[in-house]
Order: C-alpha cells, then sequence, then structure tokens
C-alpha cells in the first residue's frame, strides 16, 4: 500500500494525500508518521516542515504542511481563526435523515480511551456537569449519493475538535464504515476508516492569494471508485 502522494509544493508550503493508516506527526505509538515520512523525502530542500493541521491516523486524505515558521504561523492562524474551507466525503453505514443539515453537539474528550463523545446541546441542570468540560462542534452535511448499502455524505466542520466529523455522525446513529470505535459493524481490510479529507480552500500563506487543494480518493477501494472525480 502507497503511505502518500504530495499533491503541491511551493516554497512556502506542502500538501499530501494521506493514503495509509498512519499518523500525520510522530507519537507515543512510536509509528512511522508522515511529516517524517515527507521529511526524509524533501531532505535536499531546506529543513524545516511542520504540520499546520491534523487527520486522523486512520483517516486518508489532504494534509497540509508549512516549510517556514511565518507559513506554519500563517496556516496555524487561519484554522484557528476558521479561514480554511474544509470538505470531508464519508461513507456512512446508516442513511442521514434529513439529507442535509447542521449538527451541532458538545464534544467531551475520554483520553483514555482516545475518543470523544458529541452529546446534545441542553441547558438543563443534570446535563450541565458532562458538558462543564466540553467544547462546542458543528459541522454542515449532505447527501451526495447512495449505494445498496452505503450512504456517501459531503461534510463541512465548522470546528475542528477532536474525532469531531465520526464522533458527530455517530451520535446521530450514521457511524462511519470501518470505523469500529464509533460503532460501525466491522472493520476495513486496508486498516482505514471511510472519511476522506478532500479538499481544503484558504489563502495562501506566502501571497495571500486563494488556493483550493484537492485529495485524490484512495485507489484501493471499490467504493471511493464509485465517486469517481465527480464529488
Amino acid at each position: 500500500m502507497k503511505l502518500y502522494d504530495i499533491v503541491f509544493e511551493d516554497a512556502a508550503i506542502v500538501a499530501a494525500n494521506k493514503l495509509a493508516p498512519l499518523p500525520v506527526q510522530p507519537d507515543k505509538s512510536g509509528d512511522r508518521d508522515l511529516q517524517s515520512l515527507l521529511k526524509a523525502e524533501l531532505d535536499s530542500k531546506p529543513g524545516f516542515l511542520e504540520a499546520a493541521h491534523r487527520i486522523d491516523r486512520r483517516c486518508s486524505g489532504l494534509v497540509i504542511f508549512a516549510k517556514t515558521p511565518e507559513a506554519l504561523r500563517n496556516l496555524e492562524a487561519a484554522f484557528r481563526e476558521r479561514r480554511v474551507a474544509k470538505r470531508y466525503i464519508a461513507c456512512l453505514e446508516k442513511e442521514p435523515t434529513p439529507p442535509e443539515g447542521t449538527l451541532r453537539h458538545k464534544i467531551v474528550g475520554d483520553p483514555k480511551k482516545n475518543r470523544s463523545l458529541a452529546l446534545k446541546i441542553k441547558p438543563e441542570a443534570d446535563s450541565a456537569r458532562k458538558q462543564r468540560n466540553s467544547v462546542e462542534a458543528e459541522l454542515s452535511y449532505s447527501l451526495l449519493m447512495r449505494t445498496d448499502r452505503y450512504f456517501f455524505v459531503e461534510a463541512r466542520p465548522l470546528t475542528g475538535r477532536h474525532h469531531q466529523i465520526r464522533a458527530q455522525f455517530a451520535a446521530m446513529g450514521w457511524p462511519i464504515k470501518g470505523d469500529l470505535k464509533y460503532g460501525a459493524r466491522r472493520s476495513s481490510p486496508t486498516g482505514r476508516i471511510m472519511l476522506h479529507g478532500r479538499s481544503a480552500e484558504f489563502e495562501h500563506p506566502g501571497n495571500g492569494e486563494k488556493i483550493t487543494l484537492v485529495a485524490p480518493y484512495p485507489r484501493d477501494d471499490n467504493l471511493w471508485a464509485l465517486l469517481d472525480e465527480r464529488f
């Protein structure tokens, strides 16, 4: 299995399409990671390389890296201030109803289990304790197409929380295919879950021009092939 492809590179940034289930940056697992692999590939060029954001280990898709400290500061500010329009495609095991809408939850993290719980936003006193250490999460979604067993949706997160898309869809009873941690029926042969970081639109951290980067779908799964390049 190929680990990643470079989809864009210039003097300020490099964007990779993460294809294999591997972490974006080094972590306590000690497993190989995308950032270190990219650094090794770009070793003949200036040495600074840092991820401006992350996607989950078992997800595929677009990851943007800064090649200078200034580019990193600008990109991190853009993500923090919600000036990056991110687009994900997910394959769900259950049909989302209604077929499009906005989901708003409170996210409570469970570091011991490395998962997040998406709770309905309630003002009642009985939910106050659980929601005290929570953060708000919001995403919009729309159904793109269906097969006889699965449902492809576009997700546009407006916030960037830990496992946000996975947790919010699971809270609605719509688990992502292959995502056992959040209620899927079974795992995937590739080791990935079927959540793909499809694109990002933002101002280039060097010249300020609007840029849109797109990550092709993994080529080793027939379900992704159904989408072709239409979505």
